[in-house]
């Protein structure tokens, strides 16, 4: 009896080996079959996406040809902020009665035209704002709404089309104050030639290494040649937030107290034209800190929240 069942565990345990090494070569076949499947559709994949990219290629073509010139693109947009404080007999306060104001804008508008050869960009952009506080104990106050800020800029840019995304361009920028009797003193003028860059849309960076600035103040005014750099971009992100940002800067030939630059941001988020919005900015100009008869060169800055509007 044990040599029968000795024989029989033997006959199981090699039916048992036999049936495994079958099912290895099954699973060795139905991989190669997997990846002769997969080299195949690669293939497939990239003749689709290359006839793709060929469909959108020939569809930017027929937009180019079918767009109608000239054509003219405008709109404004900005920041209203507001901020108004009472106080009457507040005794935890030193001055127990008082009304503080704050008041200011930021308005930017644009206007461009695009032909087949050419094109023409301008901007202008206003910020102003206002302070008033008011000590109610003080009979002799002074009282009144104080200038807090106040910046005009206005630019042109014009360019000939050399490529589809490069132009030699042309540009005259004007930077001022027009409150307090602060128009034109100082003030800084820009007028230079180079090329233009539009690598995407809503992307213009002018880089004139030809421009001459020229400086008007009452006093400690120097003008000079230099290299001008001027980049505006615009992009909508998540959620609908509208970005917008602008940097202006001026190196000198002649001496680096006469550079000067400028980054100017915006954001945000409107609901048919109306929302709110953030403005800030910063620069520094050594023309203007010699004009207030200042040695340093301040870092300034100034910021906007409040209620945005666009339109177009």
């Amino acid at each position: 009896m044990k040599f029968p069942l000795f024989a029989l565990l033997l006959f199981l345990s090699m039916t048992s080996i036999t049936a495994q090494e079958l099912d290895m070569e099954a699973l060795k076949e139905r991989k190669e079959n997997i990846k002769d499947d997969l080299k195949e559709w690669e293939m497939d994949i990239k003749e689709v996406m290359k006839e793709v990219n060929d469909l959108k290629k020939e569809l930017k073509l027929l937009e180019d040809s079918l767009k109608v010139y000239p054509i003219w693109s405008k709109g404004v947009f900005g920041t209203v902020g507001f901020n108004f404080t009472r106080f009457q007999y507040w005794l935890s306060k030193n001055e127990s009665s008082t009304t503080a104001s704050t008041i200011g804008y930021t308005f930017n508008g644009f206007f461009n035209l695009e032909e087949k050869k050419y094109f023409w960009n301008n901007t202008l952009k206003l910020n102003q704002s206002w302070i008033r506080f008011d000590n109610k104990e003080i009979e002799e106050e002074e009282n009144g709404f104080q200038v807090a800020s106040d910046a005009f800029n206005y630019s042109s840019l014009w360019g000939v089309k050399i490529s589809k995304k490069l132009a030699i361009s042309t540009l005259a920028d004007y930077r001022t104050a027009l409150l307090q009797n602060r128009f034109n003193n100082p003030s800084t003028l820009d007028f230079g030639f180079g090329l233009t860059w539009k690598p995407a849309k809503d992307m213009v960076i002018a880089f004139h290494p030809l421009n001459y600035n020229a400086v008007f103040a009452e006093q400690n005014s120097r003008s000079s040649l230099g290299l001008k750099v001027l980049a505006e971009y615009s992009k909508k992100f998540f959620a609908g937030i509208n970005w917008t940002t602008s940097f202006s800067g001026f190196r000198s030939y002649k001496d680096d107290d006469l550079n000067n630059w400028s980054w100017t941001n915006g954001l945000s988020k409107t609901f048919k034209g109306i929302g709110f919005g953030l403005d800030f900015s910063f620069k520094q100009n050594k023309q203007e800190a010699l004009a207030r008869s200042l040695e340093t060169n301040p870092f300034q800055w100034y910021y906007i929240f409040g209620v945005s509007y666009k339109f177009k």
